[in-house]
């Protein structure tokens, strides 16, 4: 799985949807209204970013490659392998959210310091951004190294810069279901007012989509550059 800085943008700015029947109340109505705002401000931001940040993922897969051609070449498939490869798409992940760190934390300072009357909303909003933001800022590993390390010691023990950078991924990585579960919560919050938030998400899908799929290209090429077993 590889995923883009730009996909970052899709969960964010689909978190705000039409109103329910039942009117809001004004407090979670005006911090409704703001997370539309601060989305729409890091929509705008970032999508020149989406371009840069491809290009961000290829140079880095390049740069992985021509550093370390075949390192893995004759290595079995097992539990280093796997977490090896985590590793690459993790490091191609957030080689993507660094190129967007600044709206990134502009929008995740914003957002968490908004309140619903629903807790759960509350907490979901705070934890996507707090996620967010740890994948515009988790430091890139060492992936020639680790994978060296691993080699050199018989394919038996993964090096602690792997364990430590998986960990902390893991930590950051955004579900698929989280988005979904915002969306659901702030539905009885939102208003007309929010709704060009989702007309610019859409028209957007067509890029977005291409961004993705370039990147797991450039996943699938360091792999095996590298001969990593998937």
């Amino acid at each position: 799985m590889v995923a883009t800085v730009v996909l970052a943008l899709v969960w964010v700015a689909a978190t705000v949807t039409p109103a329910s029947a039942a009117p809001p109340s004004s407090a979670d109505q005006a911090a409704t209204q703001a997370l539309a705002r601060d989305t729409s401000t890091l929509v705008s931001a970032a999508f020149p970013d989406i371009p840069r940040g491809v290009a961000a993922v290829k140079s880095y897969a390049n740069q992985v490659a021509a550093e370390c051609p075949a390192v893995a070449a004759g290595s079995p498939q097992n539990h280093g392998s796997e977490q090896l490869d985590f590793e690459v798409a993790g490091a191609l992940t957030v080689t993507g959210y660094h190129v967007a760190a600044a709206p990134i934390a502009v929008f995740a300072r914003a957002v968490k310091r908004l309140h619903w009357s629903n807790g759960r909303l509350t907490r979901a909003v705070r934890t996507f951004a707090t996620k967010l933001r740890g994948l515009s800022t988790l430091a890139v590993p060492n992936l020639c190294g680790d994978v060296h390390t691993w080699v050199a010691g018989g394919y038996a023990t993964l090096p602690s810069t792997t364990a430590q950078f998986v960990q902390s991924y893991d930590a950051t990585d955004i579900g698929a279901e989280e988005s979904p579960e915002i969306v659901r919560l702030a539905r009885p919050y939102g208003t007309p007012d929010e709704l060009p938030v989702l007309r610019r998400v859409e028209r957007l899908e067509a890029k977005l989509a291409e961004a993705e799929a370039d990147a797991v290209s450039y996943y699938s090429q360091l792999m095996n550059t590298i001969d990593l077993q998937q």
